[in-house]
């Protein structure tokens, strides 16, 4: 016999179900290079190619974001752990300061172990509760490691990371 949550601890237990990859996001502002973990990321479109975004309202990216400026998404594969700790700390200084980036025509921070890397330009946005969904058209990318998987994570509680 299974036990079936309902209400709220269904909801939340329901909600964090959902899988999603883990990305490390970064973009250029005011000069300094700035990034995150982010897990709400998805494809959105083919033609163009688009992919969808969901940042929280406190978030430095969504600076760059709102002004229309390019950003980058350094996908991380399974055997990424010691990308997913320096980004996930949350910390203000430059997460990307401690590793190889790879160089780019557009000035972005583009992590050279991360699996891939995508370069993005915001089309769009709507406000979602306490986050902010954005739109993006992906002008460039790249695979760096033919034949690697990428970090899935599941969460057990949907309100919370």
């Amino acid at each position: 016999m299974h036990t079936i949550l309902r209400g709220e601890e269904g909801l939340k237990s329901a909600l964090g179900r959902i899988p999603s990859g883990l990305y490390a996001i970064g973009a250029v502002h005011e000069g300094r290079r700035i990034g995150m973990l982010c897990s709400f990321v998805e494809q959105a479109g083919f033609e163009p190619p688009m992919i969808s975004i969901a940042l929280g309202h406190d978030r430095p990216l969504r600076q760059v974001l709102e002004r229309g400026g390019l950003f980058s998404v350094s996908i991380l594969g399974t055997e990424d752990k010691k990308l997913l700790a320096a980004f996930a700390s949350g910390r203000e200084e430059d997460p990307f300061a401690a590793f190889t980036l790879a160089e780019n025509g557009h000035g972005l921070p583009q992590l050279a172990e991360a699996l891939a890397w995508l370069a993005c330009r915001p089309r769009g946005s709507v406000a979602a509760g306490d986050h902010v969904v954005y739109v993006a058209e992906v002008v460039e990318g790249c695979l760096h490691r033919e034949g690697s998987e990428p970090m899935i994570r599941v969460r057990k509680n949907g309100f919370s990371y």
